[in-house]
């Protein structure tokens, strides 16, 4: 192995030059001779094709092959001159593991090799990063139907108007759950396509044959199905109508920002920021049922005898509370809501 060429060039970039694991992907996404095109783009078809001593046709043959694989990035097919390479391992992770035409039994040396990477190496990176993050860069938006009876939902923390301010939008695959499935970890929760993007990444999706065109009623359909599955709305932590990460539909055992973050046991808050919202209990409508404790995806509720009651009720922690509104919406008797505890500055602006 040369500390180099093209693959060391290509990793140098992302911040792992030396790492033989990320190598191991980019060798896997890419031959030797498709590597070093990669490494000199944007660039025109006419001087890749004398470079490397063959035609224009067949230069854009290869970068197509990468565009479809989510190795390199374009306005679209008909741009490919102007296509450059995946600007963060994050980009070039969820890419290259979404497109529909992967199958995690067929593909799943791609999947194993990202697994690999990430549990040794990406996961204790990011979370070193994270834990000195003063602002959190991910945000929970709270499960829509937990505050609907809420005066103050700003438009930022309401799915129904995120999803409808939206010009157009896809659904893909969550790539944290294919990985994590590839290497035998079955999710706690059932899941489909759950991914969602919007605008310019939805179109992108779409046209690379990586995630499949919703109209605004289907998508809020979705979010329905997310609710029901107990599955947390995540996106960036801002203000932003149409978050640059879509709008991601969590569970704490196979996403990479939860999962790891529990798994290295560093404070859940220095990397996302607590919705608005905190979850309260009604006493005398709980009947201690414990149903709450299996669905918080945060272990921030325990059933607790207080003063003057015979029975155990529920408590919830509100330190470990991130105000993901699930506990809400699985209480048959509907002794938990949501209470707005915080100001609309807890959200920095976009």
């Amino acid at each position: 192995m040369s500390k180099n060429d093209a693959y060391a060039a290509l990793a140098a970039r992302h911040g792992y030059k030396d790492s033989l694991r990320y190598r191991r992907i980019l060798e896997y996404l890419m031959t030797p001779k498709q590597a070093e095109m990669v490494n000199l783009m944007p660039a025109k078809f006419v001087e890749l094709a004398k470079k490397f001593r063959t035609d224009e046709a067949d230069v854009k043959r290869q970068l197509e092959e990468l565009y479809r694989k989510g190795v390199i990035f374009a306005r679209s097919p008909e741009a490919l001159e102007e296509a450059s390479f995946a600007l963060a391992v994050v980009q070039l992770h969820d890419i290259t593991m979404c497109p529909l035409g992967l199958d995690i039994k067929r593909d799943k040396k791609l999947f194993e090799l990202w697994d690999d990477f990430c549990v040794n190496e990406w996961d204790p990176d990011q979370v070193a990063s994270w834990i000195k993050l003063d602002v959190p860069q991910g945000r929970v938006v709270p499960a829509y139907r937990s505050i609907l009876d809420s005066p103050e939902i700003l438009p930022c923390e309401d799915m129904r108007q995120i999803i409808k301010s939206a010009r157009s939008i896809a659904v893909a695959h969550c790539t944290c759950r294919r990985r994590k499935e590839s290497v035998g970890k079955k999710c706690k929760k059932s899941h489909d396509m759950v991914d969602i993007q919007f605008n310019i990444a939805a179109e992108y999706l779409i046209g690379n044959n990586a995630g499949k065109r919703l109209t605004a009623e289907e998508a809020l359909a979705l979010i329905d199905k997310c609710e029901e599955k107990g599955l947390i709305h995540t996106c960036e932590n801002s203000t932003r109508m149409r978050p640059r990460w879509g709008m991601c539909n969590c569970c704490t055992d196979c996403c990479m920002v939860y999962e790891p973050i529990y798994r290295f046991k560093a404070p859940v808050t220095k990397c996302m920021a607590k919705s608005r919202y905190e979850a309260r209990v009604n006493e005398e409508l709980c009947t201690g049922c414990d149903m709450c404790i299996d669905w918080c995806p945060f272990s921030a509720i325990a059933m607790v005898n207080t003063d003057g009651l015979k029975e155990p009720k529920a408590s919830i922690d509100v330190e470990r509370c991130m105000g993901c509104g699930v506990c809400v919406l699985k209480c048959d008797f509907k002794a938990l809501s949501m209470k707005l505890v915080r100001p609309p500055e807890h959200i920095p602006p976009a």
